[in-house]
């Protein structure tokens, strides 16, 4: 529809620098004051040498929270804040910041001053008509951020460092031709079958290995039936919803917290409209007519409106927009920036009920009708309480969470055990379940509590609060069950099931290929009735990485959907669930499709991801060349 074009239209016109810079810090950079300069301020932990200083999470993690705000417009309370888990994912990124900055100096990578003056002055969205908008201009804009122009610089030094150490990293990757004209044929082509899945879950009955097969089996396989090392926790657990349902909140305090936090309710000022819209064809994809003859078309439709016709009766007639023209042209309620500059302009300046003369933007010419306006506005404390109190009382369970945790920590650093630190708050000691490696067992689901684990010796107590999704931990280490090979007794049930499994599949794979040899001379309707199985279609053109409804997808499908050509016949395809046998019945290229037009932008597409999940496996292995540790010294501050 017109009106989410203009709205990412006239983002892309009017967001240049202050959003790249925003953004840029917000979400990539998360240390960039005086925070960011190592050894400011105590420590919060450190990736090698490198410390993490608490105030620059500290301020990374405010920027983390009013860039969700600004996301939301102020719909997101405290309690949507803390599902969000904002503290381990600006932990990860100050570790992986430090990660990047320590592999950038081993591998003698830097950028300088000269490179980094060269990169702002040369980036698009640092110019106007071409031109660098000049040094003054970017101060006074940064300024206007409420940032420091040598915070901006560092930042920016900083991502151009990344930039250099994943091209260093990434800079083998290439994708050849054919893997180029595979992905053109995913995103192009469409494909219409016919075939028969042949479920093999549904063949089990009657498999009953003998005892001597198992034995076979499991002797042949041990190694797969290993047991892996499991720990076993016991844990005090700081639960914020308990916490929080404890939690209360007088009218006072409703009224404080509101006072404090009003900027959050306001309104920005809105128009409410509806137009005509005539499109100029080479504007918003191609549709549309002549200039000359779409300024003829929404002429007339103006005159009609000044004659007294019904505004809304000739934008369902004369409209081109799809998207309000059966509404009668709506476009509903929208602030300022939300539509292209002309558009946006000729709107707030006309009064309830006034209709524009013809405005021509990149879409087209419109007529435009102001319905109504409102003015901003702060929504009242009565409006927004329920949001008040679900937020004020998420941060009454915050800060009590931050100082039971604080108060533990300080007791197990005395030596005191969990059930001595958990008494004064209430908590007792609970334990897991055992877990390997990578699992993460409930409710003290985390990461880097699980990998921990691994690292402590039995007996040992981690005197420092693990994040939680919805609270945090302490944990000792109870239990250590050593990687084995097993007995038989103790994975028959496994070995038993994997064996029906596997005659199952065979049997799938047996009766596929009868499918195939009776399709062959039947067709392939004729040969499933003859087998008890069912022949299905897809119900409309699908994309070959797409799956089939009930074969699911894999590999092996999409590539004979690529490769069949039209009217042939499959040989049977393993899928996740069995075997599938299919006819494809047609292949169509979506209009105007191109592989040479194409190429360079899959090409490059694809080059792009493929670098990014090199990049994320190199960031993985580094963590593994340099120590990553966490101090709770500071877990009070860590929202600030």
């Amino acid at each position: 529809m017109a009106l989410s074009f203009m709205r990412r239209h006239r983002r892309w016109l009017y967001g240049f620098l202050w959003l790249v810079i925003a953004a840029f810090i917000i979400l990539y950079i998360p240390a960039f004051q005086d925070a960011g300069q190592a050894g400011g301020g105590a420590s919060l932990g450190s990736v090698g040498d490198r410390q993490i200083t608490l105030a620059e999470f500290q301020q990374a993690y405010r920027n983390r929270v009013e860039f969700y705000r600004s996301l939301y417009q102020g719909r997101l309370d405290g309690a949507q804040l803390q599902q969000l888990g904002l503290e381990e994912q600006v932990f990860e990124g100050l570790v992986e910041q430090r990660l990047v900055e320590l592999e950038a100096e081993r591998l003698g990578l830097e950028v300088d001053d000269q490179t980094l003056q060269k990169a702002i002055v040369d980036d698009p969205q640092f110019q106007r008509d071409g031109h660098f908008i000049g040094g003054a201009e970017v101060r006074r804009l940064v300024e206007m951020q409420g940032l420091r122009l040598q915070d901006v610089e560092r930042s920016l030094r900083a991502g151009l460092v990344r930039q250099r150490l994943q091209s260093a990293v990434t800079a083998a990757v290439e994708v050849s031709d054919d893997e180029a004209r595979r992905e053109f044929r995913r995103r192009s082509e469409t494909v219409s079958v016919e075939y028969v899945a042949i479920d093999a879950a549904s063949l089990r009955e009657g498999v009953e290995p003998t005892d001597a097969e198992v034995q076979q089996r499991f002797e042949a396989a041990r190694e797969s039936y290993r047991i892996p090392e499991r720990r076993t926790v016991s844990y005090l657990y700081l639960d914020f919803d308990a916490l929080r349902a404890r939690e209360s909140a007088t009218q006072a305090e409703l009224e404080a917290e509101y006072n404090t936090t009003r900027d959050r309710y306001r309104e920005e000022p809105q128009i409410c409209a509806r137009h005509v819209l005539v499109k100029v064809k080479g504007a918003a994809g191609g549709e549309g007519h002549a200039e000359d003859e779409a300024r003829r078309l929404a002429q007339a439709a103006l005159d009609q409106i000044q004659g007294g016709a019904d505004f809304a009766a000739v934008a369902r007639k004369a409209s081109e927009d799809k998207g309000s023209a059966p509404n009668g042209g709506d476009l509903g309620c929208f602030p300022r920036g939300s539509m292209v500059p002309e558009f946006e302009a000729a709107a707030f300046a006309l009064e309830p009920g006034q209709v524009s003369d013809l405005v021509k933007t990149s879409y087209g010419f419109h007529v435009i009708q102001l319905v109504s306006r409102r003015d901003e506005a702060v929504k009242p404390l009565a409006a927004v309480a329920d949001s008040v109190k679900q937020g004020l009382l998420a941060r009454k369970a915050q800060e009590r969470m931050l100082a039971q945790a604080e108060q533990i920590a300080a007791d197990l650093r005395k030596g005191r055990t969990l059930e001595e630190a958990g008494r004064p708050a209430g908590l007792s000691v609970q334990k897991s379940a055992a877990f390997a490696r990578g699992e993460t067992p409930p409710p003290i689901a985390s990461p880097l509590l699980s990998a921990k684990a691994f690292t402590l010796a039995k007996g040992a107590v981690h005197p420092e609060p693990f994040g939680l999704a919805r609270g945090a931990a302490f944990i000792k280490v109870e239990d250590v069950e050593v990687s084995r090979l097993p007995e038989l007794a103790e994975v028959k049930d496994r070995v038993r099931a994997d064996l029906v499994a596997r005659r199952a599949l065979e049997r799938a794979a047996e009766r596929a290929t009868a499918l195939r040899q009776r399709a062959e001379a039947e067709g392939l309707a004729r040969a499933a009735t003859a087998l008890g199985l069912t022949r299905k279609e897809t119900p409309t053109p699908i994309a070959p990485g797409q799956p089939l409804a009930d074969a699911g997808s894999s590999d092996a499908l999409e590539q004979a959907l690529l490769s069949l050509e039209p009217q042939a016949l499959s040989e049977p395809v393993l899928t996740a669930s069995g075997y599938v046998v299919l006819r494809l019945l047609e292949r169509k290229v979506a209009e105007g499709a191109s592989f040479e037009a194409q190429k360079g932008a899959i090409r490059a597409a694809l080059v792009r991801a493929r670098r990014d999940q090199l990049f994320e496996a190199f960031l993985r292995q580094a963590r593994d060349r340099y120590p990553v540790n966490r101090d709770s010294e500071a877990y009070r501050r860590l929202v600030g």
